[in-house]
């Protein structure tokens, strides 16, 4: 089975893997445009995808205590857009927490940047997030791995 894992935000991703055993098929960084998603350029994305996506994973995020009201709106515009456009595409949504499946990967209370090491053991390639500023692709590719082991 193959699984879409999202992890939403203006730096998140879209990793489709693979499971049995786990291969990673294609990894999009967010499209953004002017400081925001790309509704247009998600959409052309989620099309080549969804037929070759057997279940969709998406981060469950919600504001934090102390967030500004202006990043607070931007996040939920950002997660609202991702649902609207998988919607239109006929993706059924599974929601988890990122603490859920972060708890269960022994990720919680990890150092920094764990999240890229322990996606490189598991698929076998570190070519995805070869930077710190990739670390929401192993983070998508994780919740993938996680949802198709549980």
């Amino acid at each position: 089975m193959n699984y879409l894992g999202i992890d939403p935000g203006l730096t998140g991703a879209l990793v489709l893997i693979k499971s049995d055993p786990f291969e990673i098929i294609k990894v999009i960084d967010m499209p953004v445009t002017g400081g925001a998603v790309d509704p247009y350029v998600l959409n052309i994305e989620i099309q080549a995808l969804k037929y070759n996506t057997d279940v969709t994973i998406l981060e469950d995020v919600h504001s934090m205590p102390k967030q500004g009201v202006a990043s607070t709106f931007n996040f939920g515009r950002t997660k609202g857009v991702i649902e609207g456009v998988l919607a239109a595409n006929d993706m059924r949504i599974t929601y988890v927490s990122p603490q859920k499946w972060k708890r269960a990967m022994g990720l919680i209370k990890a150092p920094k940047y764990s999240q890229m090491k322990m996606a490189t053991q598991l698929f076998g390639t570190a070519e995805h997030w070869k930077l710190k500023k990739h670390k929401d692709r192993a983070e998508a590719a994780l919740m993938a791995a996680w949802f198709a082991n549980k």
